[in-house]
């Protein structure tokens, strides 16, 4: 069984009914369980008599519940708008104005909450919005990059060309449903029929128990950032020989290292470590490749980020004398833009190509027919594999009124963000704890920097900018 997203249905391809759908933090669903779940769901959800193009808000965690939500949000024809509890209420409260939603699906306390005023809004279009994901905005403010049915098709058969998936996928996952990351296993299994194992923060943060779910389930699919996978890499449970099933491995997000990748490879040598590349606003991503020993030793410097999928271009804009500039994605796969922010969909996503195009801010260069990623243009930058702008940490901080001036400044060990650092002017006495308190209110724990320091001004340099090196420079001398 799998779900048919041109038909909007479930479709009995196989007989693997008792097979497992979903692996919740709370329960497990079969196939058939999972579909009598959002068959069930569906009939809650036609009784608000939302019109087609409704968005719908699901807020929880890693519950099965959020998955059924969802399908059954897409069965329908009504947008869904992931937001994980490590978003703060603010945060949630926010969105659900923005998009105007009448409905939002509590999976944590297992209700629905109802706002009859709202109930007109519609989003819908020739091709619909399947979801909308709010990143970090630059303004300060969440982007929501809708992506439409079409994108999400144009997705599926990438990945079952380059990436084979198929039923027998079985994937582990790890990022939150408000981070794109997590297509990858979301679609991977409910389009091919597979499995999608869900964990919890508790037991992210314990490595044991994260390992004994992969050994249990027979994962054989590992989807995350780089960085988080470092942490198993040192146990000497992380091995083919515990965990014989796992057999590929499929980072984005964050830039993947010659000695992670090694690493990998030690201890599961006859596995494939796929790296992509591509933002929220490209669905997901739009490269791959296959890390082998023999391209490790070739590009130990900088890995590459792969080949360009099918039907799509990636072109380099303004390129320099190291012919790197700054990439520009056309394809089927681009976003139909962010919600409700045509300024900065003119910027952005405005189109000279029969298809949609998107300028990505990210710097990168071609070498032996494959994308090498360079750098960031602006302040977007990565930690965890979250993308953060920089903008909206520093607004928060100057909502405070006795903040003057604020400039957030990731750490770096190469090209890897170690952690942030929020520099404050301020006007009145301040104490630094209840400063973080209150603003963890409004940021997601990611966004919260590690370091808060008072300083009496900023240093600026010849430009009249503030100078940001010597900012770090003042940091290490702390």
């Amino acid at each position: 069984m799998r779900f048919d997203l041109e038909l909007l249905d479930f479709v009995e391809c196989d007989k693997e009914f008792n097979k497992i759908a979903v692996s919740g933090s709370d329960k497990d669903l079969t196939w058939n369980e999972f579909k009598n779940e959002v068959e069930n769901f569906k009939t809650k959800l036609l009784e608000f008599n939302l019109p087609k193009g409704h968005p719908v808000v699901i807020y929880g965690h890693k519950e099965a519940s959020f998955i059924v939500s969802a399908v059954a949000c897409m069965s329908l024809g009504f947008p869904y708008i992931p937001v994980d509890t490590i978003y703060p209420q603010e945060r949630l409260n926010k969105i659900v104005n923005v998009v105007n939603s009448a409905v939002v699906i509590n999976t944590i306390e297992d209700k629905i909450d109802f706002n009859i005023e709202k109930v007109s809004t519609e989003y819908f279009y020739e091709d619909p919005i399947i979801y909308i994901i709010f990143t970090s905005g630059s303004t300060g403010e969440p982007k929501g990059v809708q992506i439409t049915r079409d994108s999400i098709l144009d997705f599926a058969k990438w990945l079952e060309k380059d990436f084979n998936f198929n039923s027998n996928n079985i994937f582990m996952n790890q990022a939150p449903f408000s981070f794109d990351l997590s297509v990858y296993e979301l679609m991977g299994f409910l389009l091919f029929g597979g499995t999608i194992v869900l964990n919890s923060r508790e037991i992210i943060e314990t490595h044991l128990e994260y390992i004994e779910r992969l050994k249990k389930y027979s994962c054989n699919t590992w989807v995350s950032t780089p960085s988080f996978i470092t942490r198993f890499l040192l146990s000497s449970e992380f091995t083919t020989q515990n965990l014989e099933n796992l057999t590929t491995f499929l980072f984005c997000g964050e830039v993947l290292t010659s000695m992670t990748a090694k690493r990998i490879l030690n201890n599961f040598p006859n596995s494939k470590v796929l790296n992509t590349y591509g933002p929220t606003e490209a669905t997901v991503a739009t490269t791959i490749v296959d890390i082998t020993p023999e391209i490790i030793e070739k590009y130990s410097k900088n890995l590459p980020v792969g080949f360009v999928k099918e039907n799509t271009t990636i072109n380099l804009l303004d390129i320099d004398s190291e012919n790197i500039g700054e990439m520009e994605i056309v394809g089927d796969n681009v976003s139909i833009g962010y919600f409700k922010n045509e300024e900065l969909n003119k910027q952005k996503f405005e189109s000279k190509y029969e298809k949609r195009s998107f300028r990505t801010g990210d710097f990168g260069y071609f070498e032996d027919g494959m994308l090498f990623f360079a750098n960031r243009k602006d302040e977007l930058i990565k930690l965890h594999g979250f993308r953060i702008e920089l903008g909206e940490i520093d607004k928060e901080f100057t909502s405070n009124k006795a903040v003057i001036e604020s400039i957030t400044i990731p750490l770096k060990r190469g090209s890897e963000v170690m952690k942030l650092i929020t520099f404050i002017i301020t006007k009145d006495e301040i104490e630094i704890n209840e400063l973080k308190e209150e603003i963890s209110k409004t940021l997601p724990y990611y966004m919260i920097p590690s370091d808060i320091i008072k300083l009496d001004k900023f240093p600026y340099n010849n430009n009249h900018k503030i100078d940001k090196n010597e900012l770090i420079n003042i940091y290490k001398k702390l």
